[in-house]
C-alpha cells in the first residue's frame, strides 16, 4: 500500500472548496484514502499550520468549533497516520474547549499523555487541570 505526506494546502482545499479544480483533486485522494488504497500522514507540524491558516482573521477566520468539526473526521480516517493521532485528537479538544491557540493545544496534549510538566511565560496553560505548567525560576 502507497504511503503519502500530505502538504496543508491539501487539506486546505479539499475542506474550503475555494478553488473548485484543487478540491476535486483533494477529493478524489481523499477517496482512496477512505478506501484504503492509499495510506496518508500528516505531520503535527502541517496539523498545526492547516489549523493556523483557517483560523486565521486574515484568511478563512473560521471559530474553533467549526475547525474541530472539520477536521476532526478527517482525523479519524483508519488510513490517515499522525506521529500521535490521540494527542491530535486531543489538542482539538483543548483548543475549543479552553480557547487555546493549536500549537499550545498541542503540547498540552503531549504533556497529558507524557505526565510531563510545561515550562512557559504563557498563563493559558493554567486554564488545564490536568496539566502542570509553571515559569522557569
Amino acid at each position: 500500500m502507497n504511503c503519502v505526506i500530505l502538504d496543508t494546502n491539501i487539506i486546505i482545499r479539499l475542506i474550503t472548496a475555494d478553488d473548485k479544480i484543487k478540491q476535486e483533486k483533494a477529493a478524489l485522494l481523499f477517496e482512496k484514502i477512505k478506501e484504503g488504497r492509499i495510506t496518508a500522514f500528516i505531520h503535527d507540524v502541517i496539523f498545526a499550520e492547516i489549523v493556523f491558516v483557517l483560523v486565521s482573521k486574515k484568511l478563512y477566520n473560521l471559530q474553533k468549533n467549526k475547525i474541530q468539526a472539520l477536521l476532526l473526521p478527517i482525523v479519524n480516517l483508519t488510513n490517515i497516520k499522525f506521529n500521535n493521532k490521540k494527542s491530535v485528537k486531543r489538542a482539538l479538544d483543548l483548543f475549543v474547549k479552553y480557547d487555546l491557540d493549536f500549537e499550545d493545544a498541542l503540547i498540552a496534549a503531549y504533556a497529558e499523555k507524557s505526565k510531563s510538566e510545561i515550562f512557559s511565560f504563557d498563563r493559558d496553560f493554567k486554564k488545564i487541570s490536568s496539566i502542570i505548567a509553571k515559569e522557569p525560576k
